[in-house]
Parts: C-alpha cells; sequence; structure tokens
C-alpha cells in the first residue's frame, strides 16, 4: 500500500510539474499574447475595383527588404502580426503605396487608387 501511494504522489507531481511548465511557456509566446489583426487590400481604376491582376507587396515597415506577403489580384484579406506595415501595388508599371499600423484584433482597410 505505502509504494502504491508513493507512485501515486510522484505521478501527481510530475502532472503539475508539466501543467506548470506548459503555462509558463504559453504565457512567455508572444504569438499567443497578441492576436493577428485583418488588413483588407483593395485596389480600384475609376473608384471601381480593379478586377485585374495587380502585385501587391506587404511589408513590415522594419524590414522592408522582405516582404510578408505577395499576391497577385486586385483584392486581398490578410491575418497579419500587429505592427507597422506599409502595402506596395504595382499595375501596369504605376506603383502605389501606403503605410499603415495594424492594431491586435482589428480590421484595416487599405484601398489605393491606381489611375
Amino acid at each position: 500500500m505505502r509504494g502504491e501511494k508513493k507512485g501515486m504522489y510522484c505521478r501527481a507531481l510530475l502532472v503539475g510539474a508539466v501543467l506548470t511548465w506548459q503555462t509558463l511557456s504559453v504565457a512567455a509566446d508572444p504569438a499567443v499574447l497578441e492576436e493577428d489583426g485583418i488588413v483588407k487590400l483593395v485596389a480600384t481604376l475609376q473608384n471601381n475595383p480593379a478586377f485585374t491582376n495587380v502585385l501587391w507587396k506587404v511589408y513590415r515597415i522594419d524590414d522592408m527588404r522582405h516582404p510578408v506577403e505577395t499576391i497577385a489580384r486586385h483584392t486581398a484579406t490578410l491575418n497579419l502580426r500587429p505592427g507597422a506595415y506599409k502595402a506596395v501595388a504595382v499595375l501596369n508599371n504605376k506603383e502605389r503605396s501606403r503605410a499603415f499600423q495594424l492594431k491586435s484584433k482589428s480590421n484595416t482597410e487599405v484601398v489605393l487608387s491606381m489611375d
């Protein structure tokens, strides 16, 4: 009987330690603390959706060399981490861009006129 109690106590201690470690791991992970935001990209021609392939590149302001997303269509909806971004759209050798700030759990719309 004593051996069984000791074994149960050790298992309970181990389970408690694992749960504590998992809780600390989740709390320390910044991806868990901040939820993504949503940005909708829209390219227009004559105040209407462009309905043609526009090349979009979205960059974090702190890393303008590597786009976080590249999309070839007139509109797109992206889930991105909170932060400062720049959206760049190219159509027929015309480039338009706009900087935007994305907050956790927020929706942002970037509309660029390609005229």
